[in-house]
């Protein structure tokens, strides 16, 4: 069995240890890397679309897939029930045309 390491040893890896030693110049590379970055703040990343279901009355689904069949034909976007209520819903929270158009 491997003696204990004493806890004063800061410099000296434990004996049959294969962690790699950290200088103390890395170790403050680091610790100033990690300064600059926001504490439990997410990175921004774009969104990606998420499969779920609704429900709608049949006469507004059926015009939807009207409209989408309506368009596939003429080349026309938005192509799909789900690109149209994606596009309905950027009109309604005012966020202009979709960084996601479904195709």
């Amino acid at each position: 069995m491997a003696p204990l390491k004493n806890p004063k040893d800061k410099g000296a890896p434990a004996p049959g240890s294969t962690r790699p030693t950290v200088s103390p110049e890395a170790a403050d590379r680091l610790a100033d890397q990690l300064a600059d970055k926001p504490y439990g703040s997410e990175p921004k990343v774009k969104d990606t679309l998420r499969r779920t279901s609704i429900s709608l009355p049949e006469s507004m689904l059926h015009r939807c897939e009207e409209l989408a069949f309506d368009n596939k034909r003429s080349g026309k976007h938005p192509r799909s029930v789900s690109a149209i209520i994606l596009e309905a819903l950027n009109k309604y929270y005012g966020i202009g045309e979709s960084e996601n158009r479904i195709k």
